[in-house]
């Protein structure tokens, strides 16, 4: 009779310790907090990497009245926080340290592909990248009038990428215009190894812009105001490239095949009358 008392009280023991483990593993998994999977995000797409970055990873901030909120519909995050210096390093010359970021163009694209370029506008500049921003609870992207003159092509709906491309400034007088280099024609050269290199041509960069290149003469300048000591014919300058893996310049003619001539961290092409 013992042995049987024992018995069920055993049983009855086990079967409260299933209930209760059971229990205890419902209440973990209705008070678990969202995994990544669940969290807003954008896809920032550089030099052919793709980058998944979590809205909860970024400082928000109420546009009502521009400073961090506790909870609000009005919770936004500005553009320029996707693009941190640890994607694209500064440039550091010295003491001196140089945002490397202004060197590129920026594509926001909503989920359905829509994008301003569709409509026929350039992607954005870094300087429109720290005044717009994208909203919370609708992921819309918006660029205020009050600080850019921008198409509302530019304000896209359901954003989920951003996509870096490298650019070149034109300078002409007082006017300036950017060319994206993935839109020209790539060419293989010798680098300064003796190796065969994809490089694209500046000439090619320049006849996106002009038709008439033949009438100015050119120069090149650095993110932080470098340039060549002299001016180039067009003639010399279409012996010049723009190397995609070394990211540098080299020229063919052997006047200009030389280190002071190979120059990274371009910011602009200097078009002259």
């Amino acid at each position: 009779m013992l042995l049987k008392k024992l018995m069920r009280i055993s049983a009855c023991l086990i079967v409260f310790a299933g209930l209760m483990l059971m229990s205890s593993c419902a209440k973990d998994d209705s008070s678990s907090p969202a995994g990544p999977g669940d969290a807003e995000y954008m896809w920032v797409h550089h030099e052919g990497d793709s980058l998944q970055v979590f809205y909860s990873d970024l400082e928000t901030f109420d546009v009502t009245t521009l400073s961090k909120p506790v909870a609000s519909e009005n919770d936004a995050i500005w553009l320029s926080s996707f693009v941190d210096t640890e994607l694209i390093p500064n440039y550091e010359d010295e003491d001196v340290s140089y945002d490397a970021r202004l060197l590129y163009s920026y594509r926001i694209e909503g989920e359905d592909g829509f994008c301003a370029a569709i409509k026929g506008y350039p992607n954005n500049i870094w300087d429109h990248m720290d005044k717009g921003y994208v909203m919370i609870a609708t992921r819309r992207v918006v660029f205020p009038d009050d600080l850019l003159d921008l198409p509302g092509a530019y304000n896209v709906k359901d954003v989920r990428h951003i996509r870096i491309e490298r650019k070149f400034d034109i300078s002409i007088a007082d006017s300036s215009v950017f060319v994206n280099l993935a839109d020209i024609a790539t060419q293989t050269v010798q680098n300064s190894d003796g190796e065969d290199e994809t490089a694209v041509p500046l000439s090619a960069v320049i006849e996106s812009v002009l038709s008439d290149p033949e009438t100015y003469t050119y120069n090149i300048q650095a993110i932080d105001g470098y340039s060549f000591q002299d001016d180039m014919t067009w003639a010399d300058f279409q012996t010049g490239y723009w190397l995609l893996t070394s990211k540098k310049t080299i020229f063919t003619k052997e006047e200009y095949n030389t280190g002071k001539y190979r120059m990274k961290f371009v910011d602009k092409i200097l078009v002259k009358n």
